[in-house]
């Protein structure tokens, strides 16, 4: 699964339904990045935020789906769905088709995440999945008129306090009050749950389940 720069990224994502119009699914990768909402954009310190995290080699980019700053790396296993407009008109049931795919994902690996808000946790919404109350996948949705995209990233490897301290140090240099940070705990990745799961791993049945879309 090659890595591609994040801009490379979202743009595969979507055009994923150009052409015949079909529904389509695809997994990707990409090293140390942040990617912040426009929310994030509008901190008072955000652009020296930014600077310095790319100083520090991170690539960031901002977000083309709804949503809040998320932090990427190896170990983060992003999902996209495309589905033309027409076939999938309203915004909620591309959440809930996304959360049962990852679901059933996880389901076949032993593990039974729960849908929900973590409040506290890294872009926080609705739709997170999350397993002993920490959060290990979070939703997101793009939509235009002929258009949706449905958007997860599922942390796999390392661990969530990881991503927890980056977020926060991004909050605190943009300026955000305590309430607009990210607080400790909220997050976890598979294999602090189960050892045996990698991104191969993952990624092998995350697969099979898009393939019958």
């Amino acid at each position: 699964m090659p890595l591609a720069s994040l801009e490379a990224s979202f743009a595969i994502d979507e055009h994923l339904v150009a052409g015949d119009g079909q529904a389509k699914g695809r997994l990707w990768l990409h090293g140390p990045s942040l990617v912040p909402g426009m929310r994030d954009m509008r901190l008072p310190h955000a652009q020296e935020a930014v600077a310095r995290f790319q100083a520090r080699g991170y690539e960031v980019h901002l977000r083309s789906s709804g949503g809040r700053l998320v932090v990427l790396d190896e170990g983060v296993l992003n999902v996209a769905i495309a589905y033309a407009g027409a076939d999938l008109p309203q915004i909620e049931p591309g959440f809930h088709l996304m959360a049962d795919l990852i679901g059933q994902s996880l389901g076949s690996m032993g593990l039974q995440p729960l849908v929900g808000e973590v409040a506290g946790s890294i872009c926080a919404g609705r739709y997170d999945l999350s397993l002993d109350g920490r959060k290990v996948a979070g939703l997101s949705q793009r939509r235009r008129r002929n258009f949706a995209l449905i958007h997860a990233f599922l942390l796999v490897e390392g661990t969530g306090q990881s991503r927890e301290e980056l977020a926060a140090d991004f909050y605190a240099a943009a300026g955000a009050t305590s309430e607009e940070s990210v607080r400790p705990g909220t997050m976890a990745a598979l294999a602090e749950f189960h050892g045996d799961i990698t991104v191969a791993r993952a990624s092998e049945r995350l697969r099979a389940a898009l393939d019958v879309l």
